[in-house]
């Protein structure tokens, strides 16, 4: 089977959490026939990064100017990002899209201040990618894979992982994101807490407010990574169907020898939908 897509738009490079630089994912990219690439590593600020209980991982890895807590201070090291990659995308003759995949916030001045920062940016399109859980004022964060550790009573995980999937609707009605990725990443905590079925009203609420704003919705191979199954799940693409939205194919690729990750079982999952509907920059 041919696949309709040769290209992917979410990848991630060494500027944030990926393993290759950018260099070498062009490179990867031409070897396997894609026809454009789009580099969107992380952008998540939220003013009280440092004082997360998650941050001593994060910045034990090397990775302060992806989880910060000050727009302005990571400007000039995303402004340099950016401006690499149109010039390399020059150099090569390689289309190359300049994207970055967000974690959305809901305290007062948050959605402000990243329209203010990328004012300043040279850059072409936005993820809705949430990583983060936090509480309902927005002021105390953590990493989602941290919230059976930090919280093991049953009821707060479930207060926790509602308001994940809430705001996540909330960045989708916030009309600043190209597409929607992995819906329901929170799957990867396993079935004991996050199974499939669960939360089903909250998803379908995420979906409504996609087709309203004719947004497109990922379909990544990174959920066969990580759980055995795509992001999303079965009963979400079937529910995604009957409201006709549009989908991209993502590898969610952190290293060069994910891009293209087992796309063409992804085109069989959306054909077994009826599902044409796709994103093409």
């Amino acid at each position: 089977m041919t696949n309709i897509q040769h290209c992917s738009y979410h990848s991630h490079t060494n500027f944030s959490d990926g393993a290759n630089t950018l260099e070498e994912m062009v490179e990867k990219a031409k070897q396997i026939g894609f026809c454009e690439l789009g580099i969107s590593d992380h952008l998540i600020v939220h003013k009280n990064m440092s004082a997360s209980l998650s941050a001593p991982m994060w910045y034990k890895r090397g990775h302060e100017h992806i989880y910060n807590n000050d727009f302005k201070k990571i400007l000039p090291a995303y402004q340099k990002h950016c401006d690499e990659i149109r010039k390399f995308s020059r150099l090569s003759g390689f289309k190359i899209y300049v994207g970055f995949e967000v974690d959305f916030f809901t305290y007062a001045g948050w959605l402000d201040e990243l329209r203010d920062f990328l004012s300043k940016l040279d850059y072409d399109y936005l993820i809705s990618g949430n990583h983060m859980l936090f509480d309902e004022d927005c002021q105390q964060l953590f990493d989602l894979n941290d919230l059976p550790l930090l919280y093991p009573d049953v009821v707060q995980q479930e207060e926790f992982l509602r308001r994940h999937f809430q705001v996540i609707n909330e960045a989708v009605k916030s009309g600043v994101f190209k597409f929607l990725a992995h819906l329901d990443y929170a799957r990867k905590l396993g079935e004991a807490i996050c199974p499939a079925d669960k939360f089903r009203q909250e998803k379908l609420q995420i979906l409504d407010s996609l087709q309203k704003q004719n947004m497109p919705l990922e379909i990544s191979t990174k959920g066969l990574r990580k759980i055995k199954d795509f992001y999303p799940c079965d009963w979400i693409l079937t529910a995604a169907k009957e409201r006709e939205l549009k989908f991209v194919i993502s590898d969610d690729a952190h290293a060069a020898a994910e891009l293209g990750d087992r796309f063409n079982l992804a085109e069989e999952a959306l054909r077994k939908h009826n599902i044409f509907n796709r994103l093409k920059f």
